[in-house]
């Protein structure tokens, strides 16, 4: 008999996973409003907050990629935070960064979510 193995979602990708949807939420809605003014800048911001949806979805879902592109727009993120540090934009770049830095300390650290994912 083949036994059944169910896996867990922990608490910090459920929390993790809910705000990148609520900030997907934001930035689709952000990007719609800009893209009369700003146009590229609309388009990117609504591409973008799609992807925030698509990651937060595999996340809930456990799914392997979610993990990798979570910790790609972490990285991202990162490099974003540095540059609006660097820009003379440093409350924005310093919490971004921080934030960015908590997510793939506990995406590396925590064994349980590395199980999780089967990573």
């Amino acid at each position: 008999m083949q036994r059944l193995t169910t896996r867990t979602r922990p608490l910090g990708i459920t929390v993790i996973a809910v705000i990148m949807a609520v900030l997907g939420i934001f930035d689709i809605i952000g990007g719609i409003a800009m893209i009369g003014g700003y146009g590229t800048l609309g388009i990117i911001t609504l591409i973008i907050g799609v992807l925030y949806l698509v990651l937060a979805w595999g996340l809930w879902t456990l799914q392997t990629w979610a993990f990798w592109g979570t910790v790609i727009l972490a990285v991202l993120t990162i490099i974003n935070g540095i540059f609006g540090i660097g820009q003379g934009v440093p409350a924005t770049g310093i919490v971004s960064l921080i934030l960015a830095i908590v997510v793939l300390i506990y995406m590396f650290a925590d064994r349980n979510v590395r199980a999780a994912f089967r990573t």
